[in-house]
């Protein structure tokens, strides 16, 4: 009888132990899987710090069905012991390597897990590895469809003469060259008997100015203008028939050594006369003439640049500058200031040059020449204006505005030929042809 009581005890248990692993194995499950998730996160969290680029195939013992892996068994142990593949595996120590950290960890959540809860594992390494779908999905190896040359083809090349294939060195341009030039005339016809009288005349007004400039871009810099005006006017009644009413022709030569970003020392010459003879209102007296005057002004000191993207310009400060005033003629020394007897005066004192050109809109431009000399007694002062507005490419309107002061001429009596001040001005308004080039 009590055998029989045994048998049955025994014939129970047996019936219900897959019912009791399978109830074991699901909360087990459900920790493991809680486990993956979080380290998932952990490491997703940490990948910049642990350099973790990629996912890693080592967290496969992981996320596999069950498996006990001798590996993680033997490198828990410490020893090397040889695998399926037929190689020792040595043991992980505490090498600072993180792939050999990370195998360590995982052999540490594995061992344990074989431990806490064994019912879990069903498999050993050996049978995965041995499962053919792991090693190959192919039954049978892919031909090569595509022909192969029996012969290498020849190789091709170009043919290259020697000459051609020798560098070309090319020196770096450190001259720049610009200009402009522009054309206007006028032209006024009056009948006999016009109720308001008048008389016929042509006005042309030329100008010309031409750069030649050198910039090395590290330590020297020289910079030539020439500038010339030009234009006349026609009269019936009175003589001459051609009279000049814009008369000057300017050369600047500027040389200078850098000396910070937008600061370079300088030593600028200017030369500056008039090339054809010039009249009063009347007709009746010669004002000016080729080399009566002409002025000569040397300075040294220092230029500060300034260039965005619709103003460029210069300044010019010299604290030392050398003007010579030469007159050639005889009955014009007094117009400028020179003794009787000489035809020529030296002075020197602090100079003022400022040149520069401001964009204001597409189409008009600002161009602007000061220059303030003193030998303290006298000053000269010069502020040239240039408005241009552009038409197209080749016509243009251009205002002209010249106030001028200077005291070391020679001072007209008001009621007289003048009006007492040393004060001058000069404008004129025209339209004509401009080209850039």
């Amino acid at each position: 009888m009590r055998r029989i009581r045994i048998l049955i005890i025994c014939i129970l248990v047996f019936c219900t132990l897959p019912t009791w692993a399978q109830q074991t194995a699901e909360p087990a499950n459900a920790v493991v899987a809680a486990y993956t998730d979080s380290l998932s996160q952990l490491i997703s969290r940490n990948a910049a710090s642990t350099r973790v680029k990629a996912p890693t195939p080592y967290f496969f013992r992981l996320f596999a069905p069950g498996t006990i892996y001798a590996s993680a068994l033997s490198q828990q142990m410490g020893y090397a012991t040889p695998i399926h593949v037929g190689s020792p595996l040595l043991s992980l120590g505490s090498a600072a390597d993180y792939q050999l950290q990370l195998n360590q960890a995982i052999n540490d959540q594995l061992c344990a897990a074989y431990l806490q809860h064994p019912l879990l594992f069903t498999t050993t390494e050996e049978k995965l590895m041995s499962t053919p779908k792991l090693i190959t999905d192919l039954e049978q190896h892919t031909e090569e469809t595509i022909p192969l040359a029996d012969e290498p083809l020849p190789l091709m090349l170009p043919d290259i003469e020697p000459e051609a294939a020798m560098p070309v060195v090319q020196k770096p341009q450190f001259w720049t060259f610009k200009g402009n030039g522009s054309l206007q005339f006028t032209q006024s016809h009056f009948s006999d008997n016009w109720y308001q009288g008048g008389e016929d005349n042509y006005v042309m007004l030329s100008q010309l100015s031409i750069e030649a400039n050198y910039d090395n871009k590290r330590l020297l810099q020289w910079n030539n203008k020439l500038e010339a005006q030009l234009g006349f006017q026609t009269s019936e009644n009175t003589r001459p028939k051609f009279r000049a009413t814009s008369n000057v022709v300017r050369f600047t030569s500027n040389l200078g050594i850098k000396a910070a970003e937008n600061w370079t020392y300088a030593a600028q010459v200017q030369l500056e006369s008039q090339p054809y003879m010039s009249y009063d209102n009347k007709g009746e007296k010669v004002t000016a003439d080729f080399l009566s005057p002409l002025f000569i002004r040397s300075s040294l000191g220092m230029d500060y640049k300034l260039k965005t993207k619709r103003f460029e310009g210069k300044c010019h400060l010299a604290p030392l500058s050398y003007v010579i005033t030469y007159v050639d003629r005889d009955d014009l020394i007094g117009r400028h200031g020179i003794r009787e007897g000489h035809n020529a005066k030296h002075e020197w004192g602090p100079n003022i040059d400022i040149n520069f050109t401001y964009k204001m809109w597409d189409n008009i431009s600002w161009t602007s020449r000061i220059y303030w000399f003193s030998n303290f007694k006298q000053t000269i002062i010069e502020c040239e204006n240039t408005l241009n507005f552009s038409i197209n490419r080749f016509l243009s309107t251009k205002l002209f505005l010249y106030p001028r002061f200077d005291d070391s001429s020679l001072k007209y009596k008001a009621g007289e030929e003048h009006d007492g001040s040393y004060w001058m001005f000069k404008e004129w308004l025209s339209l004509g042809l401009n080209y850039d080039f």
